[in-house]
Parts: C-alpha cells; sequence; structure tokens
C-alpha cells in the first residue's frame, strides 16, 4: 500500500529502487542502460503530476557494468504543494532532466501507473512518521468502556494535510477487544501532530483479554490497526496504522 509519505519519491519510467533516509531527506535511485547518461556529478530539476513546479536534484551517476545508477536526495520539505494538489490515486507523471558535464543533457518523462512501481520498506517508511505515544482505558463499565489512543504523526511537508477520515481495531493480548473512526483532523505543516483516537471497547471481550488488568489494574500487550485516510483535491491517500505497545487500564 502506497502511502502520502512515498509520494515524492517515485519518479522514473526506468528501474528504481526507493529508500527513506533521515526524517528529513529520501533517497531514490534510478538506473537503466548503459549509454543513457554519463557517469560523474548530476544535476537536473525534478517536475511531478504535471505541475510547473520543479525541484532541483543532483547525486553521482555510476556505471554498474551494462547499467548506470544515480541517486538523487531529496528533501520531504522542498516538495511544492502543487504536486499534492495534482496527486492521482491511480497514476504518476513524472518529467526529470539534467546532465553530467561532459555529457549531452537527458530528460525522462512519462506516465506510471502505481501499482508498476516498487517500493522498498513501506511499512518502515510509514514507521517513521507515525508512532504510538499513549493507549488507555478511559472509562470502564458495564454499559460502555472506552480507550484512548494518542497517535503521533509528523507531517514533514511544507504544507498542511488534512486527515478525512481514520478507521482502526484494537487487540489486546491478541484478541480484537474494540474499534473506532474519526473524521476531519489536520496535519499541521512540518511538525508532529498528536492524534487522539476514541476506541469503543467491547467489555466482555476486554474481561476475556485482560481480565486481571481490569480488575486490579496494570498493563496488558496491545495493537492498534487500520488506516488514516489523507485527502488530496484529486484523490485519497489511505496510509496504514499498524501500532504496537501497552495498554492501560486502570479500574
Amino acid at each position: 500500500m502506497r502511502s502520502l509519505f512515498l509520494l515524492p519519491l517515485l519518479l522514473a519510467a526506468l528501474d528504481l529502487a526507493v529508500r527513506p533516509g533521515t526524517e528529513e531527506t529520501f533517497t531514490a535511485t534510478v538506473s537503466g542502460k548503459a549509454g543513457e547518461i554519463g557517469p560523474g556529478p548530476f544535476r537536473g530539476t525534478l517536475s511531478l503530476n504535471g505541475s510547473a513546479a520543479s525541484v532541483p536534484v543532483s547525486g553521482r551517476s555510476a556505471s554498474a557494468g551494462a547499467s548506470w545508477r544515480l541517486p538523487l536526495t531529496l528533501r520531504y520539505a522542498d516538495v511544492p504543494a502543487d504536486w499534492a494538489d495534482r496527486f492521482q490515486p491511480a497514476t504518476l507523471q513524472y518529467d526529470l532532466r539534467g546532465g553530467v558535464p561532459g555529457h549531452p543533457p537527458v530528460a525522462w518523462s512519462g506516465t506510471r501507473r502505481w501499482d508498476a512501481i516498487a517500493v522498498e520498506g513501506d511499512r518502515d517508511a510509514v514507521s517513521r512518521f507515525v508512532s504510538l505515544r499513549t493507549l488507555e482505558v478511559v472509562e470502564l463499565s458495564l454499559l460502555e468502556s472506552e480507550a484512548r489512543a494518542l497517535v503521533a504523526v509528523r507531517n514533514p511537508f511544507a504544507f498542511p494535510l488534512k486527515v478525512a477520515s481514520s478507521r482502526y481495531r484494537l487487540w489486546a493480548n491478541d484478541r480484537e477487544v474494540g474499534a473506532g473512526d474519526t473524521r476531519g483532523m489536520l496535519l499541521r505543516a512540518s511538525q508532529v501532530n498528536t492524534l487522539s483516537l476514541p476506541i469503543s471497547l467491547d467489555h466482555g471481550a476486554l474481561l476475556g483479554a485482560a481480565g486481571r488488568a481490569v480488575v486490579s489494574g496494570g498493563e496488558v500487550a496491545a495493537r492498534l490497526r487500520g488506516t488514516l485516510t489523507i485527502r488530496l483535491p484529486r484523490g485519497d491517500v489511505p496510509v496504514p496504522l499498524d501500532l504496537s505497545g501497552a495498554l492501560s487500564v486502570r479500574p
């Protein structure tokens, strides 16, 4: 499953490997047949989704047998908002231009389907931006029981993102004990945002999974799984949630 955090990583109708780097940057390595580009320092520009906005890119092209490799490192904060506004759920348009000194300039452009693009470490990439802060039972009774998860989501882009909705389920000691959903949250630009996710608990299931903790208090192993849906002008982007931690119960 593709996430918005990988939106700027997928850029060429060539062989491509993508690996997120630090929290601020990502690296995409494009490669192709020998002769298409010379070895040496590459400088150029990249544009996505038919946008007139482009960003400078640089890297060092190197020969590898009958092919070449070009790693490009970019900053999430440099991604233009117009790229996201033009995002298409099914396809990606790209335009990469530039060259190596002493060699003819190159230009690659076209359209690729998302399902034809391989991305390394999707889940690892998401974990760099989404984490579980706290998970606790906030109301406990025979009539109604509720838990609340505080989830930290870092928006690395220089523009805000709207979370149209979220849906999720909670497991305690490998047993499903509750579920929840939300609508209409905002991820502010270039900062860590804390989302409060309410969870309606099945009291009987909770007793079965964590009876001792329910009676006397304590913590049990828990897992929160679901999806955050990012709303963009031309389509939604699902971001998977799969967070492990401890469910705190206070009788």
